[in-house]
C-alpha cells in the first residue's frame, strides 16, 4: 500500500472513531427502546425537537403534533408520582410533572386542556382554596401515584401554545436539567439527514468576541455528490487576522423528521480543520439556568433579521452551555497567506449525517493592529460590572449582562439604555429619581425591539424608583391610575341566558392584568384566563339556574380594579 493511501486510510478511521463517539450517547435510545410508554396514544410526529433555537432560549423538549385538535389522552411514561402541578395563563399553561424514582428522571406534559382523576380533583380543590385560577403546588411523594401507561390529563393548547400539541420534556430529577427525549427510545421515525444551508466566517478575538463588520457568508448547495459552496472556497482579507485572535465559523443548519416538514433543530456537529477536530456540539442535556445563552450560541442578529439558524462552532469565554465538545473555544488561528481545509459534519440523534468540505484562503497583506473590540471605558463587557449614572438616572450592570462588548452612551441615559435589538443575559437595574408620591401606582415601561412595550414592577426607596430588566430600549417611569377594560361578554347585553360557557373580554394597556375573579351572589367561582384571546371564561355548572347577581372583577398590577355587575337569570 502506498504512503498516500495509508495516510488517507488513517485519516478516515480517525473520522469514523470520532463519529462513533458522538453517536455513542444517541445509541442509548436503542438500549432503552420500548422501556417507556408513549406519552400519546397516536403516532409520534414532531413539529419541534430538543435544542431548537428559539427567542432567548433553546427548546427544552419535544413538540408532538395532535392532528390540530385537543383532547388526546396523555399517559405516564413509567411508574411514578406527580411531583408538581401548575396552572397558568402563560408559558406551559396547564402542566404536570411526574417523578420516576427508579430512573432518576422527571417527565413533563405541558399545554394540557384538562386534568383527569386525582390530578383534576386536587387542582380544583386548590383553586377553590386559593380563589385563583393560576396555581402551583407540589404534592408529597406518593400522594398521587401513577402506573406506567395511566391516563392523567388530555392534550390541549393552554398557556403560550400557538396551536394544539403536546410539549413533552424529560428532566434529570436531581439537577432539573432538561434531557433530550430523543435518547429515550420513543418510536419516532427519522430517516432525514440535517440540511446545511449557509456558512459564515467571522474575525474573532481570543475570547470569542466578533470584530464588527468582519464577517462573510456563503450559500451552501446540495448536489448529487453532497454539499458544497461556490468555488469550494471562502476567501478573506489579511486584516481578518490578529496577533492573538483568529477566525470562527458558524453554520445555518436545520433538521426534519418523517411525517412532517417542520424545520427542527440541529442535534450535533463536528468541525475539523486540516484533519484536526477543533470543535463540536451535541445537545444531550441543557440546564435551564444556561438556556438564555442561546443568544451567544447563535448569530443573534441574523436570527432576528432573517430567522437564519446559525450554530457557532466557537464560543465566548463566559458561555456556560454544556453542549460543546472537543478543543478549546473553536477559534482557528490564521496568518496572511494561509490555506485551511475545513470539514463540517452535521448529524441527528438517529445517526443521519451531512458533510460539507471547503477551503479557507487568507489573502496576503497586513494583519489588523487591533486585537480587542473594547476601545475605552464606555464599553460594557461580559466580564466586568459597570455603573452608568447622572443626577436623575442610574443603570447598574453586573457581570454577564451582555454576551459581547457593547458601547453605552451616557448622553442618552435619561430616556434610553443600550440598543433595543441587543439581547441581555442577566437582568440589570434601572433607577429613576422622582419627586412623585409613592402611592403604589408607578411602574417602569421599556420599549424594546419592534416597538414592544414591557411593564416592569418597581420598588421605591429614598426618592428612587428601581426596576430590573432583561431588555434594552427606551424607558420611562409611568403612573397607572386607570382600571382594566372589561368588554362585552359573549352573551351581549342580555339579562337572561342559557349559555353554559360564558366569556368576557378583558385587557389593560398599562401595567398589565394581575387578577380576575367572578362572584355570583357573593360566592367565588372559577374564571379561567386565555391571554391569547384576551378572554376570561366561566363554565357554568348545570345546577346553577335562576336569578343571580353576577360580578366580574379585574385588577391590574398597580392595584386598579374594574367591575362588571349585573342581575342575570340563568336558564
Amino acid at each position: 500500500m502506498k504512503l498516500a493511501q495509508i495516510l488517507l486510510y488513517l485519516w478516515y478511521m480517525r473520522y469514523v472513531v470520532i463519529l462513533f463517539c458522538c453517536f455513542g450517547l444517541s445509541a442509548r435510545g436503542q438500549d432503552v427502546k420500548g422501556k417507556y410508554h408513549s406519552p400519546l396514544g397516536i403516532p409520534l410526529v414532531l413539529s419541534s425537537n430538543f435544542g431548537e433555537l428559539r427567542p432567548n432560549h433553546f427548546h427544552m423538549g419535544l413538540d408532538f403534533k395532535t392532528n390540530g385538535r385537543e383532547g388526546y389522552n396523555l399517559y405516564s411514561i413509567a411508574d411514578g408520582y406527580v411531583s408538581r402541578i401548575k396552572v397558568s395563563p402563560y408559558g406551559y399553561g396547564q402542566v404536570v410533572y411526574i417523578d420516576h424514582p427508579e430512573d432518576g428522571i422527571t417527565s413533563v406534559y405541558a399545554h394540557c386542556s384538562e386534568f383527569k382523576g386525582q390530578v383534576d380533583s386536587i387542582v380544583r380543590a386548590t383553586q377553590e382554596k386559593e380563589q385563583n385560577f393560576a396555581i402551583e403546588f407540589f404534592p408529597k411523594p406518593g400522594e398521587i401515584l401513577l402506573k406506567k401507561g395511566e391516563i392523567f390529563a388530555l392534550s390541549g393548547n393552554s398557556g403560550g401554545s400557538s396551536g394544539p400539541h403536546l410539549h413533552f420534556e424529560i428532566r434529570d430529577t436531581k439537577t432539573e436539567a432538561a434531557m433530550n427525549p430523543l435518547l429515550f427510545g420513543f418510536d419516532i421515525a427519522d430517516h432525514k439527514a440535517p440540511e446545511i444551508r449557509r456558512v459564515k466566517l467571522y474575525s474573532i478575538t481570543k475570547d470569542g468576541y466578533r470584530h464588527p463588520g468582519k464577517a462573510v457568508s456563503k450559500t451552501v448547495t446540495q448536489g448529487g455528490s453532497g454539499y458544497y459552496i461556490s468555488d469550494h472556497t471562502i476567501t478573506i482579507p489579511a486584516n481578518y487576522c490578529t496577533k492573538t485572535g483568529g477566525i470562527g465559523l458558524a453554520f445555518d443548519v436545520i433538521d426534519r423528521f418523517d411525517g412532517a416538514n417542520n424545520q427542527c433543530g440541529l442535534y450535533g456537529s463536528i468541525l475539523m480543520v486540516d484533519g484536526d477536530t477543533i470543535f463540536g456540539q451535541q445537545s444531550d442535556q441543557i440546564p435551564f439556568e444556561c438556556t438564555r445563552y442561546v443568544n451567544s450560541h447563535k448569530d443573534y442578529e441574523d436570527y432576528q433579521a432573517n430567522r437564519r439558524k446559525y450554530h457557532k462552532c466557537f464560543k465566548t469565554t463566559e458561555n456556560c452551555l454544556p453542549i460543546y465538545r472537543y478543543g478549546d473555544n473553536g477559534m482557528i488561528p490564521v496568518q496572511p497567506g494561509d490555506q485551511k481545509k475545513v470539514r463540517y459534519v452535521a448529524y441527528d440523534a438517529k445517526g443521519n449525517k451531512s458533510v460539507l468540505n471547503f477551503t479557507i484562503e487568507v489573502l496576503d497583506g497586513q494583519m489588523s493592529f487591533s486585537d480587542d473590540v473594547v476601545k475605552d471605558l464606555t464599553y460594557l463587557t461580559p466580564s466586568h460590572p459597570m455603573l452608568l449614572e447622572n443626577e436623575h438616572r442610574k443603570a447598574e450592570f453586573g457581570r454577564t449582562t451582555v454576551y459581547e462588548p457593547l458601547k453605552l452612551y451616557e448622553s442618552g441615559l435619561n430616556t434610553n439604555i443600550g440598543e433595543a435589538s441587543i439581547p441581555v443575559q442577566s437582568a440589570y437595574k434601572l433607577h429613576v429619581k422622582s419627586t412623585a408620591e409613592n402611592d403604589g401606582k408607578h411602574y417602569m415601561e421599556i420599549i424594546t425591539a419592534k416597538g414592544k412595550k414591557r411593564a416592569l414592577t418597581v420598588t421605591y426607596e429614598n426618592g428612587w424608583y428601581t426596576a430590573e430588566s432583561k431588555y434594552f430600549g427606551t424607558y420611562g417611569l409611568k403612573r397607572d391610575v386607570t382600571g382594566p377594560w372589561i368588554g362585552t361578554p359573549n352573551f351581549g347585553g342580555a339579562y337572561s341566558t342559557s349559555m353554559k360557557r360564558m366569556t368576557w373580554k378583558i385587557s389593560d394597556q398599562q401595567s398589565g392584568i394581575a387578577d380576575y375573579d367572578l362572584f355570583i351572589d357573593g360566592k367565588w367561582y372559577l374564571l379561567s384566563y386565555d391571554y391569547k384571546t384576551g378572554s376570561v371564561i366561566f363554565n357554568r355548572p348545570k345546577e346553577l339556574t335562576g336569578k343571580h347577581e353576577v360580578v366580574v372583577k379585574v385588577k391590574d398590577e398597580c392595584g386598579n380594579v374594574t367591575e362588571w355587575k349585573r342581575e342575570m337569570t340563568f336558564r
